[in-house]
């Protein structure tokens, strides 16, 4: 039983698999590029030093998202899926700037967020199909703090210190006779990193920047488990023990053109490779969008971004009930200063994933939509 649910478990090494990445506010969600981040407070967590030349005063921004999940698979000739609605995930951000330093702070939720729902699947690969049940919820909350300051109107640093508290859910009703039942089991963590930057501003038209962000090790911790004995057992022996994140490079240029046009680009390159050594891939992340401004209160925007994801098909079988695949995300929305200093931004964000194949498990696939609403005010 406890190799069958091994491949089970491999799903719950799912801190950020759920839900996760960069769509820590509206105004990413309907440009997809933001490392060059300097027009609002969400520079905190996509390019720290970029704050130091925001408008003076004290700012701050609310962000809310709705996502739906769906993903299917098939074994053995039969199809499997799962539908789930994750209502709410927040983000927020409030800072204070005097136009050459800035202080900041943030709560965003850059692994997790949602949750998987299988009510029927199969495990397969071993000779024997096996009926189960589950479920998994999955978070990782960052609070951080930080500034920036400008030495001169063209250059500016950054920094910011970050403390990143895990949380994880998982139940499993393998359906054995005898040995099998429902289990439940939770765990957390907490952890420490930070992101240093630079970023470079020598006219109205060019900003460009460099951001890199630590590691952070999170030793997973048992808070609480109950139910049949073997799933039990099975759910603590084969569960993460970390929740870890690896050291991430950030790199953005951005050019507005006379005709009220900016195009940034953005690139994101996650050494995954140095965090563990099964990986085998790092991840390469890059994404350009465009900010047309229709008025000066009012403007539209599109973007695009292409994750890579180059698993082998036994890795994929690993990650069959949240797989992970290669991916090209279409952005768009707008952002309307309703009023002076209060702003209003509403995305849309759609993955576009390619479908895999592993080893046992066939035509793996995803479709994932983010909606986002985020109201910014400067005092």
């Amino acid at each position: 039983m406890k190799k069958l649910l091994a491949l089970v478990i491999s799903f719950v090494i799912i801190t950020g698999a759920a839900y996760a990445g960069d769509n820590q506010s509206a105004r990413y969600i309907r440009l997809l590029s933001r490392n060059t981040a300097s027009d609002s407070i969400d520079s905190a967590y996509f390019n720290p030093a970029g704050a130091a030349f925001l408008e003076e005063g004290v700012h701050v921004q609310l962000n809310g998202q709705t996502v739906t999940l769906k993903y299917s698979h098939e074994l053995n000739g039969e199809s499997y899926s799962m539908f789930n609605w994750v209502p709410f995930v927040p983000s927020a951000y409030v800072g204070y700037s005097d136009g050459t330093w800035a202080l900041f702070a943030g709560y965003s939720i850059p692994q997790g967020g949602g949750s998987l729902e299988w009510d029927s699947a199969k495990l397969g690969g071993m000779g024997t199909f096996t009926d189960i049940s589950l479920e998994a919820e999955s978070s990782t909350h960052m609070l951080s703090i930080g500034g920036s300051y400008a030495f001169t109107s063209a250059i500016a640093v950054g920094a910011r210190f970050d403390v990143s508290i895990a949380a994880a859910k998982y139940k499993a009703n393998l359906r054995v006779p005898t040995v099998g039942g429902e289990a439940e089991l939770k765990k957390s963590g907490t952890g420490f990193g930070g992101a240093v930057g630079i970023h470079v501003h020598p006219n109205e038209e060019i900003n460009a920047s460099l951001t890199v962000e630590s590691t952070q090790k999170i030793e997973l911790a048992k808070k609480s488990s109950s139910g049949a004995a073997a799933t039990s057992s099975a759910l603590l022996t084969m569960a993460p023990k970390k929740a870890d994140t690896p050291w991430v490079i950030r790199t953005g240029f951005s050019y507005t053109f006379p005709f009220n046009l900016e195009i940034p680009v953005s690139l994101k390159y996650s050494f995954w490779k140095s965090l563990d050594e099964d990986k085998n891939r790092n991840e390469l992340v890059a994404a350009v969008g465009f900010r047309y401004w229709l008025k000066e209160q009012l403007e539209i925007s599109l973007g695009g971004s292409f994750a890579n994801a180059d698993k082998q098909k036994d890795e994929l079988d690993s990650t069959f009930l949240d797989p992970e695949l290669a991916s090209l995300t279409l952005g768009g929305g707008i952002g309307w200063e309703i009023f002076d200093n209060f702003n209003l931004d509403i995305g849309v964000l759609y993955p576009i994933y390619f479908q895999a194949d592993g080893k046992v498990y066939k035509n793996l696939s995803k479709q994932v939509v983010d909606i986002g609403v985020g109201v910014g005010y400067v005092f």
